[in-house]
């Protein structure tokens, strides 16, 4: 994130967005009822009878929604017109920026948070997306993900009923191929329409093993990357929580923020088990761990964030600001991957501590 002007006693900070994680980081910075300043085209209608044409031009709005669009690499903010050009807009009428790399654009708050300022000033590990294609797979039963540094996607549930040892090889083989046929369909479709970094085919057994051979050999598979197979348990949605947790991903870690982050709730269910005096949840028990400097590890799920009112916020970042003069750990995570869902079940704000209280 590039910062163009930073004049806080207005209110008013201009960045140029510079990659994927950019976005994402403004999705979690700009809330509701902030006012928001961008080059934008807009549908004009000159003559009536006419479909219009596109104008390019400078829009302010009050914004009312943002969503965050990582496959079509684009930050949508959806609000009411402020200000723009009087001959082409009715001012209080609705439009969307889709915000895009490299655009700039204006955030104007009636307060800006410190994490907020320095959310955009950090420079950021993971400036590009890595997307990662997961198929758990048993006999009879596929489960496929598409994961990325953001986002944990199901896209598919494949279930094929495969005749037991004690009928006919030929039968088997049969239902074994078309149940192979509907995985690899789903698997090209998601190659081709992504850019996948690394395939992961998990599950017990040698049915994994089977299925590569036959992944491979197929002429429309053009996927030039890698693939890799891990043990696991099952072909469900468990097996793939369990595969992002195993060592063989550990060199992958750097660049995976979800890796990094799954292995952060790990942690915690440990600290649970070990010693659960250890850790503090909500916002209250956080605070006040805070005061007195005990926390070494803090995990916020963004949504908490987002959704907080004014009064949370401020409360959220005291204690950022108390565990960050402490010496701790900050991590906000993303609460549309497993993790974050985890992290939201477990009070969306949790501490690991340096000593007891």
């Amino acid at each position: 994130m590039k910062i163009l002007n930073l004049d806080l006693k207005l209110g008013k900070v201009k960045v140029q967005v510079e990659n994927l994680y950019d976005l994402w980081s403004l999705y979690n910075i700009i809330d509701k009822n902030d006012e928001v300043s961008a080059l934008t085209q807009r549908r004009v209608v000159l003559r009536e009878g006419t479909k219009g044409e596109r104008k390019r031009m400078r829009l302010k709005l009050k914004v009312e929604d943002v969503s965050f669009h990582e496959f079509s690499n684009r930050l949508r903010i959806k609000g009411k017109i402020l200000e723009g050009p009087d001959d082409f807009v009715s001012f209080g009428s609705y439009h969307t920026f889709n915000v895009e790399i490299p655009q700039k654009i204006t955030i104007i708050k009636e307060y800006w948070l410190n994490n907020e300022i320095n959310r955009l000033k950090e420079t950021s590990k993971f400036e590009s997306n890595f997307i990662i294609l997961v198929c758990a797979i048993e006999t009879g039963l596929a489960t496929i993900a598409l994961i990325t540094n953001f986002s944990h996607n199901r896209i598919a549930t494949i279930r094929k009923n495969i005749p037991g040892k004690r009928y006919k090889q030929t039968y088997r083989n049969k239902a074994l191929e078309e149940f192979f046929s509907e995985i690899k369909n789903v698997m090209i479709e998601k190659t081709k329409n992504s850019e996948i970094d690394l395939i992961i085919l998990c599950g017990p057994g040698n049915t994994k093993d089977n299925f590569l051979q036959y992944f491979q050999k197929d002429p429309e598979m053009t996927f030039k990357g890698t693939i890799e197979t891990c043990q696991a348990s099952s072909g469900t949605e468990s097996a793939i929580r369990e595969t992002l947790k195993s060592n063989k991903l550990e060199k992958l870690k750097k660049k995976i923020k979800v890796l990094q982050e799954t292995e952060k709730i790990e942690n915690i269910m440990t600290q649970f088990v070990k010693d659960a005096d250890l850790i503090v949840i909500g916002l209250e028990e956080v605070s006040k761990a805070s005061e007195k400097g005990a926390i070494k590890q803090l995990m916020i799920a963004d949504i908490l964030i987002r959704g907080s009112s004014k009064k949370d916020k401020l409360k959220i970042e005291e204690i950022i600001n108390n565990v960050k003069n402490s010496g701790g750990e900050i991590s906000m995570m993303s609460t549309e991957n497993i993790t974050g869902e985890q992290l939201v079940n477990l009070g969306s704000i949790i501490g690991i501590l340096r000593y007891k209280l």
